[in-house]
C-alpha cells in the first residue's frame, strides 16, 4: 500500500502505515469497484487541484 500526503509518499514496504477510516470513507470505499485510489480533501479545495494531486504519483 502506498499513501500519498501533500507531496509525500509512504510505501508500506518501507514502514508501517495506518489510516483510520470514518464510517462515511468506510461507505464511500466499498462501493469503490474497480478504482484502486480514494481521496479526501477539505469541502473549499479546487476540484481541479484534487485532480492533478491524484495524477502526481
Amino acid at each position: 500500500m502506498r499513501v500519498k500526503i501533500g507531496d509525500q509518499m509512504v510505501d508500506s514496504e518501507d514502514k508501517p502505515v495506518m489510516i483510520i477510516l470514518s464510517p462515511e470513507e468506510k461507505k464511500m470505499i466499498s462501493n469503490m469497484g474497480w478504482q484502486t485510489q480514494f481521496c479526501c480533501f477539505p469541502k473549499d479545495y479546487d476540484p481541479q487541484k484534487i485532480i492533478k494531486f491524484m495524477k502526481e504519483i
